[in-house]
């Protein structure tokens, strides 16, 4: 294997990849390998049923490659005998026989590093957008605002659709998703914008610390080169790397960068001075998206869409039409004056606060779920000031009443119907339920979008 994508493509003909982990990820980056040539071996520790996208290759074809499974436990000698190891994002890299992949000299890589090898050859540039919180919604938005252009458009990664499978199609830009998870497997990836939302700390049951956890979403920067674009957070010092071989472009809530995009408060209006004059983009109190967390991701989306040729006009078009994603401050219902909001992908502390940050009337807040060794103290002061009744379910909830002891109504339920039900009896019109978990779904739910799920369904259940 090689650095330059194409001979990297070439090197796969023939050759034993082992793929680890059946996820999404690890099933597009196994069919992209067999359809280059590649005898593959997809294994996982889980017991899981193939799915009829790949069962049908396995016996292979002309020009195709083969593909096997060895499910429900993972051998040591699959990965020492095959030439390539392909990492699923879920899979951390210490489970694996690190030492001894090393000096047998087997390349460790993931989806996201497989999929651009072949996508380098193409002139679509690749905008690539990380963070603990917003990437997902920022994803989106800037697709959104170059699909409103007229520009065929990928939109993947992390987000839901695998980056390998944009290798097949014709692009004018590639915007993907990347999460910190995926970022550990790169080697040359290079996008030519990348953006740095936010870090704070997350996935501290993965990493030994949040330095390594920041040190994760920097490497987003490493392979860029002159002329090519970083977009960070200016309010956030944790986002800015040591070094940046690429220009700079910030966005700011708090203060106007040399070069970027800003908020000015006089005027409650997003403004642009990336090509030097202030432009002004678009008035906040036309963002349907709202909270400081969507003025950021929206400053964000902007400066990455002024980088790719936009007008201030299409950008503002876009933003004022974009209504945010499923299970992010999403409003379900109001019944008897209370809002019921979803916000179930905030799974981690900083999230929970840039949502309540955003609420300017009572809050009862359901938290909650599979701890991610998080510390819930930053959270103290805002809950204490705004949040009215804490309610708590999941693994978690122990801890976190611990934390919040000395709050006057904390109450701890079963199961996200009842933690709905006490809610209701508790909340008056004109406050808010708020699903905002901090925490990971797995303990009780699939997902977050399940759970998210289970709170709409309880809520649509409410008697008006």
């Amino acid at each position: 294997m090689t650095r330059n994508g194409v001979a990297l493509k070439e090197s796969f003909k023939g050759k034993r990849v082992t793929v680890v982990g059946m996820g999404a990820s690890g099933m597009a980056a196994a069919s992209l390998l067999v359809r280059e040539g590649a005898d593959v071996l997809v294994v996982d520790d889980r017991q899981k049923t193939v799915p009829s996208s790949l069962s049908h290759l396995s016996q292979g074809g002309e020009g195709l490659g083969t593909v096997h499974f060895r499910l429900g436990g993972r051998r040591e000698e699959d990965l020492l005998s095959s030439e390539c190891v392909v990492l699923s994002p879920g899979v951390p890299l210490k489970t694996l026989p690190l030492k001894e992949l090393q000096a047998r000299r087997i390349p460790i890589i993931g989806e996201i590093e497989l999929a651009s090898a072949f996508l380098s050859a193409l002139s679509a540039p690749i905008i690539a957008i990380t963070g603990t919180n917003g990437k997902s919604t920022t994803t989106t938005l800037v697709g959104e605002i170059l699909k409103g252009w007229g520009w065929k458009v990928f939109v993947g990664g992390n987000l839901g659709t695998p980056l390998s499978e944009a290798v097949t199609g014709t692009w004018d830009f590639i915007v993907a998703e990347l999460s910190s998870f995926q970022l550990e497997t790169i080697q040359t990836f290079r996008p030519r914008i990348a953006a740095l939302l936010n870090v704070t700390p997350d996935h501290l049951d993965r990493y030994p610390d949040f330095q390594s956890y920041q040190a994760a979403k920097w490497r987003l920067f490493e392979n860029q080169s002159e002329g090519d674009y970083a977009v960070l957070n200016q309010d956030d010092p944790a986002t800015m790397p040591p070094a940046l071989k690429g220009s700079a472009v910030s966005f700011s809530r708090l203060a106007i960068p040399k070069r970027g995009v800003y908020l000015h408060w006089r005027e409650g209006e997003i403004v642009s001075n990336l090509w030097g004059e202030a432009e002004p983009i678009v008035r906040v109190e036309f963002l349907k998206i709202k909270g400081s967390h969507n003025i950021e991701n929206a400053m964000a989306a902007i400066a990455v869409t002024l980088l790719c040729g936009c007008s201030a006009e299409g950008i503002r078009q876009a933003l004022m039409n974009f209504k945010g994603l499923p299970h992010r401050m999403e409003l379900v219902r109001e019944v008897r004056g209370v809002k019921y909001i979803n916000d179930s992908k905030g799974t981690n502390v900083g999230a929970v606060i840039k949502s309540i940050e955003g609420l300017a009337v009572p809050v009862i807040l359901i938290a909650g779920g599979k701890d991610k060794e998080s510390d819930f103290t930053p959270m103290r002061e805002l809950i204490l000031k705004k949040v009215k009744r804490l309610i708590l379910l999941g693994e978690a909830q122990e801890k976190i009443a611990r934390c919040f002891s000395d709050h006057p109504a904390v109450e701890r339920v079963g199961s996200m119907e009842q933690a709905v039900e006490r809610a209701a009896a508790s909340a008056a019109a004109g406050e808010i339920v708020l699903l905002s978990p901090g925490c990971a779904s797995f303990d009780m739910f699939r997902d977050y979008r399940h759970r998210g799920e289970v709170f709409r369904q309880a809520v649509e259940g409410l008697p008006s």
